[in-house]
């Protein structure tokens, strides 16, 4: 007699009890038997769900999401990272969430498949406004420095005229005198040298009391139509004679058709003188004997824009946050009081010019000052 063979058959898996009527695209796979099932929602939303569809592993991608496979659809737990075609074609972003499902000791798999594209819209959404919060405060941190700059040169001003004026007349008392005693008195040589130190200290405070008058002149000076070009080159012929001294050359590039703006062109030309001054200090402290400094005049968008540049040993972040103050300087004594930037920036803010200062140790600095030419209100319409 024959051994008879059993037949083994595959016991059934129950389909969970309202699989068909959940509302989330839900997919079941049974694994001993090799069958997926889709329900209502899935197909609505991604179509039909052959076991084909999820059999061929997907390669993983460090920058695109990859197609779910069935390692995925047996391992319990959330998975995020993957995208399934939709019914239009269109590759949608999901999150699985796979759980165990038993029925009479057979084991199931149960993914339900959440669309995660609102989602991360949301999220994208989010870094946006986030990243537009932060520029907006970045903004915001500017204004409020270059008003504190303004009220502390209001403030300046103001006490700087009293001191101009309070000084001013003992200072050419003691010039006058030191004056004849050198020219009409018989000194000894130490006499006749401390007379000179004199002199010579009573002319350089002189020259910081002229410095404070003209820090401290309030904005009623005339204003007329003024050309740019004429107040770079003004400037830079006033500057010739020491920069070639120096060794520094200076490269001006004037676009053509740069409009007019309403300025004090002599206080124009200050603004410039102090900024190449500056420009020639930084270069002869860094290699001096040569240098460059760059002027480009150009007109963007409904402006005029100035940007003055240097090959000089440049600025650390707190010599750029205090070069707009009164008397700061970085030069040795006797070289500098301190006021020539901010002059100029008092005379830029009186005309609704701004100034934007770049620069690192070693690499240079560089001036961009924006002005409204005529013709245009600060908020760029036609007047």
């Amino acid at each position: 007699m024959g051994i008879k063979k059993l037949k083994v058959t595959t016991p059934e898996f129950a389909i969970p009890e309202g699989f068909e009527s959940l509302p989330m695209p839900v997919l079941v796979y049974h694994s001993m038997s090799r069958t997926l099932w889709a329900n209502s929602a899935f197909e609505a939303a991604f179509g039909k769900a052959p076991l084909q569809r999820f059999e061929t592993p997907s390669r993983i991608s460090l920058i695109r999401e990859r197609k779910p496979d069935l390692s995925v659809l047996t391992s319990p737990g959330r998975h995020e990272g993957f995208q399934i075609e939709n019914t239009d074609g269109e590759r949608i972003p999901v999150e699985l969430r796979v759980s165990c499902l038993k029925s009479s000791s057979i084991e199931g798999f149960l993914t339900v498949v959440e669309d995660v594209q609102v989602k991360q819209n949301l999220e994208q959404q989010l870094i946006r406004n986030h990243v537009e919060l932060n520029q907006a405060f970045i903004e915001l941190r500017r204004t409020q420095a270059a008003l504190t700059q303004s009220a502390k040169l209001a403030s300046l001003g103001e006490l700087s005229s009293g001191i101009a004026h309070e000084l001013n007349q003992p200072l050419q008392a003691i010039l006058g005198f030191s004056q004849e005693l050198a020219e009409f008195e018989k000194l000894s040589p130490t006499g006749t040298e401390f007379v000179q130190d004199i002199i010579h200290a009573s002319k350089k405070m002189a020259e910081i009391i002229k410095s404070l008058r003209s820090f401290a002149r309030e904005a009623g000076e005339e204003k007329t139509e003024t050309s740019m070009e004429h107040a770079v080159r003004e400037a830079v012929k006033l500057m010739s004679h020491s920069l070639n001294q120096k060794g520094i050359r200076t490269e001006i590039k004037v676009d053509p058709q740069i409009p007019l703006l309403l300025a004090n062109p002599i206080q124009l030309e200050q603004v410039f003188v102090n900024l190449i001054s500056n420009a020639r200090d930084a270069i002869e402290a860094a290699h001096a004997g040569r240098g460059l400094i760059r002027i480009e005049v150009s007109a963007p968008r409904d402006s005029i824009l100035v940007t003055v540049s240097d090959d000089g040993c440049g600025m650390n972040e707190e010599t750029r946050n205090r070069i707009f103050d009164p008397f700061y300087t970085t030069k040795e004594v006797g070289k500098g009081t301190g006021l020539g930037l901010s002059i100029s920036y008092g005379i830029l803010k009186k005309i609704g010019a701004t100034v934007e200062v770049q620069s690192e140790p070693g690499h240079g600095t560089e001036f961009k000052l924006t002005f409204r030419p005529l013709g245009i209100t600060q908020e760029g319409e036609a007047a």
